[in-house]
């Protein structure tokens, strides 16, 4: 049989042919379309801002109409209260009442800007301090990851942990096989070569069943001295600094800075005028300095809600 025809090869696709230029006809109508577009477009926008103005302009004259109607209403009010017996002592309260009530809503919102400037600060601080302790993090757990760790070190002092030497097992061998040349019924204490056998192997088996507990013991003992050693390197580093220079891995120097200065705030009232027991004293020993701020800006929080300044004495 003959082998099959092979396929007949596919035709080319024709090759794009570019668009006909246009002609004058319909680009004179393309243009016109476009600027008919942007005429709309721009008698839209000359509407809204009509509206919008006209809208403004109307809130202009309601606001000064409003402003004219409160003070004839005022002047109204002042008029009758004058034609009263004692009038002009009515009129003093109105304009006094009126005047504390005007510095009652500045005040207040003088407070309210003065509070929120200082919850921003502190969110500031707050957002600084958690930046720190991240850095802090981030050096000890690199500097821990550097360091060798104490476990580590302990098995590498630990003898049993190290690989057997052939020098030490043939020194071993060869104390074990002098004292048996030197071994008689004088000095094996009246026992015989059985007996003594027998007691050896029990006190090899004793020594086997304790073996890893004292392997364990002798871990923890070197463990144990590798960390006494680091505390007492660690305050022998630290002797001759203060609280602004941290011993390392410790604790974090923000903290321990901030319980410096409450340190600082206890032991000052003491040489001071007020004495040990005053109540400065007490307030300096009992909050820190972001206390302090949180409980000045909680009574802030109630004065605005109040509408009452507990700073001014009472008359």
């Amino acid at each position: 049989m003959d082998p099959p025809a092979p396929p007949p090869e596919l035709p080319e696709p024709p090759a794009p042919q570019p668009p006909e230029p246009l002609g004058p006809v319909e680009a004179v109508c393309r243009l016109q379309r476009w600027y008919r577009a942007q005429a709309r477009r721009r008698r839209f926008l000359v509407i809204v801002n009509r509206a919008r103005r006209r809208r403004k302009y109307l809130e202009e004259r309601r606001r000064v109409a409003q402003r004219v109607y409160a003070t004839e209403a005022v002047i109204d009010e002042m008029k009758a209260r004058l034609a009263m017996p004692f009038g002009h002592r009515l009129v003093g309260r109105y304009a006094e009442a009126r005047e504390a009530e005007a510095a009652t809503r500045v005040q207040s919102l003088w407070r309210a800007v003065r509070a929120k400037k200082k919850l921003v600060k502190l969110v500031g601080e707050q957002k600084l301090q958690q930046a720190a302790k991240k850095l802090q993090a981030f050096a000890r757990r690199r500097w821990q990851r550097q360091r060798q760790s104490p476990l580590v070190r302990s098995a590498v002092e630990n003898p049993f942990w190290r690989p057997i030497q052939e020098e030490r097992v043939k020194l071993h061998e060869n104390e074990v096989l002098k004292k048996r040349k030197e071994w008689s019924s004088l000095t094996g204490r009246g026992l015989t070569e059985a007996q003594l056998k027998i007691q050896a192997e029990g006190k090899y088996h004793e020594f086997l069943e304790g073996a890893g507990r004292w392997r364990y013991d002798v871990w923890r003992t070197l463990l144990e001295r590798d960390q006494t050693r680091q505390m007492m390197e660690a305050l022998t580093r630290a002797e001759g600094k203060g609280f602004d220079h941290p011993v390392t891995g410790l604790c974090s120097a923000f903290l321990l800075s901030e319980a410096s200065e409450k340190h600082q705030q206890r032991v000052a009232p003491a040489a001071g005028p007020g004495g040990p027991g005053s109540a400065a004293q007490l307030s300096s020993a009992t909050e820190s300095a972001n206390e302090e701020r949180e409980a000045d800006l909680l009574l802030q929080g109630l004065e605005s809600q109040l509408g009452y300044d507990f700073s001014m004495p009472e008359l």
